[in-house]
């Protein structure tokens, strides 16, 4: 059985924010505990095909939460780069934050982020 958690970009939030262009390819964002990564998904600008950033635990070093009136951005920092998602809902990523802490508490063996 796998741990999944899944949220994705708001609607209502892309019009609010004046980000029209984004609702027919709104960002989507999994979280796996079982393989231990975080994919963000994004249908590239012509719909054919879909853009797909998939960081390990052990590669993050930083997760950043930028909230807005409405909606709220995730950037997540790994090394060697980072990937982003925009507009999800605030809500969504307070879960998100607290079971990645939930998460790394329960290993006692080895520090996940650093």
């Amino acid at each position: 059985m796998h741990k999944l958690f899944n949220t994705k970009s708001n609607i209502f939030t892309l019009i609010i924010n004046g980000k029209i262009e984004h609702i027919l390819s709104p960002w989507t964002l999994e979280l796996d505990l079982n393989k231990e990564t975080i994919t963000i998904l994004k249908r590239n600008l012509y719909y054919i095909g879909t853009d797909t950033n998939t960081i390990s635990f052990k590669y993050i070093r930083k997760i950043e939460i930028n909230e807005h009136l409405f909606g709220s951005d995730i950037t997540i920092r790994a090394i060697g780069g980072s990937v982003s998602a925009r507009f999800l809902p605030k809500k969504d990523l307070r879960v998100l934050r607290e079971k990645l802490i939930e998460y790394n508490q329960t290993k006692t063996n080895h520090i996940i982020f650093s």
